[in-house]
């Protein structure tokens, strides 16, 4: 009686589960051995079409039924898997199941096939007629005798077919049936258009685009694709369980559906490399079965085809340009080369973007290990030669085209290694310049390449590497620039690691002092060493402090060049340099070209830090910073993103600083910075120090203290008291905040060689004035307006007109706020303003003027309270309540605000906002405000739903309210 529909599913399913679990036999290649093999997860992840229909041909043959599918598809795409699952199903359901599979070494043997088919079925033939018997004991090789007529074998085959479907039904299953002998067959195309209506089916596979005489008209045919996306995951996770992300996107891309790859591909890794602690190999070493999917094709390929598809698949980009330039005869030789490869499907030609693609990513790895060593460094050899305008890409192909000792490559590789360090591509140039090294010849060219790749190392934040590198030099016949090289490597290893700033003061000195007096030294690499031994300089004298330090450093700026006097100007001395450093660094920003060394660019930002004026150039410092990362320069771009969120610091951009420092310091404690971990610590002390986290600040400090007091850094001390001081603020302590801004920066001065000194200038000036030191704060203000610190950018202009307030009689009191908060750019800088804001409406209070104060004070609170600094919101609130207002609840003008969303959107969000609002795109705000344009994304994506809106045309009604 035939199974049910449902009856037929469910068991096929039970029995393909349990047949999975058994070892089987395999002759020739066997696709899928994984899945067939494997007890842990029997299952055929996404082929439940192919089961299903395979279902129903059982079903079919067992009601009485003949029924014969051909399977076709890719090499290891599945089609012995599911020939696996039909036949164990047949089992399971009483079938007599005879299989075969063909052999390609067998392919010239006649009626190997149906030997292989039917000799089991040896003492079934008693049931033939004579003459049936005796043709198929002749044919396997049971009984003497002439070659049996191939009709009289097929009448036979049939007959004995018949006989077996009387007792059971019978179910041919044919793998790789494109490599049966052609008598075998032809016999078997001759039986399939005969099995009606016998209880006999059939299910083969061959190979896609193969030619085979089983595909008749009595024969349904199914194409088995590659696994879609998620059933390949599925597949990769269930047998590879646990790599790392990058690792496990590159085997689905690799395999590209294929579950032969995805089952193989991981094997050939090893753990380091499947944990992605090890760099992934740039093509896969391949398993005789996954060779095989591709082998034949490209064996068969004339040679100058062979040469261009090595010259593709080392090319991981498929640059027509750069195979065609690397090919000898360039695009006429290529031309003709390519087009037996599109013929044999193995690559086609994206015209439009000028790539050639190949059909199947394994495709790549089969051509690169059919190749002879030697036919491989020739192409590597022929694509460096050829990629000389892209050095990130050259260096690759040159390292592995050149093992043996050559000056020529040697050089070669210098000069690519300089041009990627222009670029930001860190890690190419230190790579270059090791394989370079070992490349020369010479000892002292030796050498020479090795300081470059200690420097190249130490900027690019590989403090080990350089460490490692510095020992394998010898200082024996040392060049002025090798020496420069390598004191600036040790330097900021001795800097950033050691915290050791007066060992890396002193060496610094030294090797400046030999390139400046060095004759023999090209004016170029000399001005290029000595600008960064100058720069590591200062920057060693602004962690240490002390006027020693920096009197050394004045000494040489006479015999340095501009760019250096600039860094010397704004960090030495910004109070009285930094007025006419602005001007010179907007022209050394916009002598600056697109692509420059991103380090220059940081050290300008860091310059412009110092002078409160990064806002002008943070388009440009973001960008440095993006390709320092992609360059692999992560010391460059954690240094990058601290001044960037710094910035963010002073624009009330909390939330945006505090991610961003969070992801630096993880990378800062990765690479072993630890004086720019201390600093990250710092600007997210003062974040904490504003929200009155007193546990954070507490915790942040003493590692700042644990880390850079011990070395006698005077940075550190900074570091440590300025976020002190502004929890103390916050919370009404004046006394231990005038006593903590008393220490970086005595009332009434402001010390030369103290670049820091301006930032502490309001919280001095308002403890001094709340603890009632009026003449002392009013001696600093007065300092700073004789300074014209005012000039130095917006910000400083709001924190002194502010403190200028503060200080001021009551008959003039109104009208310097008044001036303060009507500055350009002054919601920006949203903290500072607030803060203003907050003084002025407690004055007001003061002055018995309660309404003016309750609107002074409601902004003051709306940014407060976006900021989440709860010290700050508990004064405003106390004040606002003393100005007459509901202690904590807006009176009703406050809340058409917080309706239309002033209070509800932070200062930067609100300055995204109304930009949209007038019709700007992503990008166009995003270079107005020198942001990346995800973040402006980011930014409206929260806005939306604050002011309650789905897209940009409910912005300017939302906003119109305020």
């Amino acid at each position: 009686m035939c199974d049910s529909p449902t009856n037929v599913a469910g068991s096929l399913r039970v029995v393909v589960e349990a047949a999975m679990t058994v070892e089987r036999e395999h002759k020739g290649r066997t696709g899928m051995r994984g899945l067939r093999e494997s007890a842990e997860r029997p299952e055929l992840i996404g082929r439940t079409a192919e089961l299903a229909m395979l279902g129903r041909l059982i079903e079919q043959v067992s009601c009485g039924g003949a029924s014969s599918v051909l399977l076709h598809g890719a090499a290891g795409v599945g089609k012995s898997a599911l020939l696996d699952a039909v036949a164990a199903r047949a089992n399971g359901a009483g079938f007599q199941v005879l299989r075969a599979t063909g052999v390609e070494s067998e392919v010239t043997l006649p009626w190997s096939g149906l030997h292989h088919l039917l000799y089991g079925l040896r003492d079934e033939l008693d049931r033939l007629q004579e003459m049936q018997r005796e043709v198929l004991e002749r044919l396997l090789g049971l009984s003497p005798g002439p070659a049996p007529d191939r009709f009289a074998v097929s009448a036979a085959v049939l007959a004995l077919l018949h006989a077996l479907a009387e007792d059971r039904p019978v179910l041919l299953v044919l793998d790789d049936a494109q490599w049966l002998d052609e008598a075998s067959e032809r016999i078997i195309a001759f039986v399939l258009r005969r099995l009606a209506p016998k209880r006999i089916g059939c299910v083969s596979a061959v190979r896609a685009e193969s030619k085979v005489c089983l595909d008749t008209s009595a024969v349904s045919q199914h194409r088995v694709e590659s696994l879609d996306a998620a059933a390949a995951a599925a597949l990769l996770d269930s047998r590879s369980p646990g790599l790392a992300p990058a690792v496990r996107r590159r085997m689905l891309d690799e395999a590209a559906g294929n579950p032969l790859a995805l089952l193989e591909l991981p094997a050939h890794l090893s753990e380091e490399q499947l944990s992605g602690s090890a760099e992934l190999p740039g093509w896969f070493s391949l398993s005789h079965q996954l060779e095989s999917l591709y082998a034949d094709r490209v064996r068969s390929l004339p040679k100058s085809t062979r040469d261009l598809l090595l010259l593709a698949a080392f090319d991981t980009t498929g640059s027509l340009r750069a195979i065609w330039s690397a090919l000898p005869g360039g695009g006429t030789a290529a031309d003709c080369a390519v087009v037996p490869a599109e013929r044999a499907a193995l690559v086609r030609i994206d015209s439009e973007n000028g790539r050639l693609v190949f059909r199947h990513p394994l495709v790549r790895s089969v051509i690169v290990q059919l190749a002879t060593p030697d036919r491989r460094r020739s192409a590597h050899r022929a694509l460096g030669a050829a990629l000389v305008d892209e050095p990130e890409r050259q260096i690759g192909h040159l390292i592995a085209g050149h093992l043996a000792p050559d000056d020529v490559a040697a050089q070669t590789l210098e000069s690519a290694a300089h041009r990627a360090a222009r670029c930001g591509a860190s890690n190419a140039a230190i790579s270059a310049f090791r394989h370079a090294s070992a490349l020369s010849l010479k000892p002292q060219d030796r050498s020479r390449r090795l300081a470059m790749a200690a420097f190249a190392s130490s900027h690019a934040g590989r403090l080990d590497t350089a460490a490692d590198l510095l020992r394998s030099l010898s200082d024996e016949q040392a060049e002025p620039e090798d020496a420069a090289r390598a004191a600036t490597a040790a330097a900021i290893r001795l800097i950033h690691r050691d915290g050791d700033v007066l060992t890396a003061h002193r060496l610094l000195v030294r090797a400046l002092d030999d390139l400046i007096d060095a004759a023999d030294v090209s004016p170029v690499v000399a001005q290029e060493l000595t600008d960064d031994l100058f720069y590591l300089l200062i920057e060693a004298s602004t962690y240490g402090g002390g006027p020693q330090l920096w009197e050394e450093v004045a000494a040489r700026v006479g015999r340095v060049s501009e760019f250096a006097k600039l860094g010397f100007d704004a960090l030495a001395d910004p109070v009285r340099c930094g007025r006419t450093v602005g001007p010179r660094l907007r022209r050394a920003f916009d002598m600056i070209p697109e692509g420059a060394d991103p380090k220059r660019v940081t050290q300008l930002a860091h310059m412009a830090l110092y002078c409160d004026d990064l806002g002008w150039y943070r388009g440009k410092a973001a960008r440095a910073a993006e390709v320092s990362r992609a360059g692999g320069a992560f010391a460059g771009w954690a240094a990058t993103t601290l001044l960037l969120a710094l910035d963010s610091y002073h624009t009330a951009g909390w939330s945006e600083a505090e991610a961003m420092l969070r992801d630096g310091l993880r990378v800062a404690q990765e690479f072993g910075y630890t004086t720019l971990g201390s600093r990250m610590r710092y600007q997210l002390a003062l974040i904490e120090a504003g929200r009155g986290r007193v546990e954070a600040v507490e915790a942040l400090v003493h590692r700042i203290v644990e880390t850079s007091l011990p070395q006698g850094l005077a940075a550190g001390e900074v570091m440590a008291r300025q976020p002190l001081a502004l929890l103390a603020l916050g919370n009404g302590d004046y006394e231990t905040a005038f006593q903590h801004c008393a220490r970086i920066s005595p009332p009434g001065r402001f010390p030369a060689y103290s670049p820091w000194v301006l930032w502490s200038l309001l919280d001095l000036v308002e403890a001094a004035v709340m603890t009632g030191r009026t003449e002392e704060a009013r001696a600093h203000v007065a300092a700073a307006v004789r300074a014209d610190v005012r000039s130095l950018s917006p910000r400083v202009a709001l924190v002194v007109a502010g403190a200028v307030a503060l200080t001021a009689p009551d008959d003039e009191a109104q009208k310097r706020y008044e001036e303060a908060l009507a500055l350009p750019d002054t919601a920006r800088y949203g903290f500072e303003c607030a803060r203003i804001r907050l003084a002025y409406g407690q004055w007001l209070i003061e002055q018995g003027r309660c309404d003016a104060a309750r609107h002074v004070l409601r902004c003051a609170l709306a940014t407060l309270e976006n900021l989440e600094a709860r010290p700050w919101v508990e004064r405003a609130r106390a004040a606002y309540g003393a100005a007459g207002a509901e202690a904590g609840a807006p009176d009703k003008a406050a809340g058409v605000r917080r309706q239309s969303g002033e209070s509800v959107l932070t200062s930067r969000e609100l300055e995204i906002a109304n930009l949209a609002a007038t019709g700007k795109s992503n990008k166009e705000i995003a270079e107005q405000l020198f942001l990346s344009q995800r973040t402006v994304s980011t930014h409206l994506y929260n806005i939306f739903p604050k002011l309650g809106i789905n897209s940009r045309a409910g912005l300017r009604d939302a906003l119109l309210a305020l």
